[in-house]
């Protein structure tokens, strides 16, 4: 059986790659915040108590997950350049796993910038092919990165991506992991599409809907010379999803950033999105939960703590 492959955003995870944080996290200080992205400096025991949770959640519902650490141990070198890095914990901003192998991502922050080569090394030693990389002047992270359906790569032009970036994955996987292309400009202040858009099955997704119909997007078909002008509301209309929409205060408090772990029933997110849960289990999905009140503080949840190696 393979180790990897992901066609999809919504099918079953089997395997994922996390990176259990420790005492990097000490790192951030007042004068780092900018640097790292974090609200503030965090109580790192109560963080890491957060992050167990969510951790035996993921193994609960059958989730293989890889620690980072485990999978680089004698590596000195990356052990150590680690032991710095409290953006570490965020593996699915490092790499997007595909059916044919991973594509490397390029942060944009001086506080991520060299990350994903640590996730380049786990994946050397993992056995699963890189496609390629998102290079300088190029930049474009993970979280800016999902599927829709099986044969469309979405990528977004935000605060942490560029048209470089957006430009180099398209080249990679366009006419050999997908048909179409997505690319979904959004306005100033979004970091990543994964905070305002979540697929959670083939038709079903949850979405912040204001900061998605303010740009038309450019689809990208393989083999068509000139990209066509779609909003995204009305990409996913034709393409027959249900949209659950979230209010501006669930999207501040990462609501619906969720893992779905088994198709179609189950999934991991945040103890505070009690009225998302609601929503969701009305489509027949159980959203389990755990604390994440000083997690949070690194603007991240379960979904960007997750890099995906293989879904069912």
């Amino acid at each position: 059986m393979s180790g990897f492959g992901v066609r999809t955003a919504y099918g079953s995870l089997e395997r994922v790659i996390v990176h259990r944080p420790g005492p990097e996290l000490d790192k951030v200080t007042p004068d780092t915040l900018r640097e790292f992205h974090f609200a503030r400096p965090v109580d790192r025991m109560k963080f890491v108590a957060d992050y167990d949770s969510m951790l035996a959640l993921l193994r609960e519902h059958g989730v293989e997950a890889l620690l980072l650490s485990d999978v680089l141990a004698g590596d000195e070198d990356s052990l150590a350049y680690m032991a710095h890095r409290p953006n570490m914990t965020y593996t699915r901003d490092l790499a997007a796993v595909f059916s044919r192998g991973a594509v490397i991502m390029g942060p944009h922050l001086k506080g991520r910038k060299g990350d994903e080569r640590m996730m380049a090394r786990a994946f050397a030693r993992l056995g699963i092919p890189v496609l390629g990389a998102i290079e300088p002047p190029g930049y474009l992270e993970g979280g800016g990165v999902t599927v829709v359906g099986d044969d469309t790569v979405v990528a977004s032009l935000c605060d942490r991506a560029n048209e470089e970036g957006t430009r180099a994955l398209r080249e990679i996987v366009l006419g050999k992991e997908v048909r179409y292309f997505l690319e979904v400009p959004l306005p100033f202040g979004h970091i990543h599409i994964d905070g305002i858009f979540m697929v959670l099955d083939e038709k079903l997704c949850l979405i912040y809907e204001p900061s998605l119909a303010v740009f038309p997007c450019h689809l990208y078909e393989a083999g068509a010379a000139e990209p066509r002008h779609v909003l995204f509301p009305e990409f996913l209309d034709r393409r027959g999803f249900t949209s659950i929409p979230i209010t501006r205060e669930e999207r501040r408090g990462g609501h619906l950033n969720v893992v779905v772990t088994e198709r179609s029933r189950r999934a991991v997110g945040f103890a505070g999105a009690v009225r998302v849960g609601a929503e969701m289990a009305r489509h027949g999905f159980e959203l389990a939960t755990f604390p994440a009140d000083e997690l949070f503080i690194g603007r991240g949840g379960a979904h960007c703590m997750t890099c995906p190696l293989l879904v069912r």
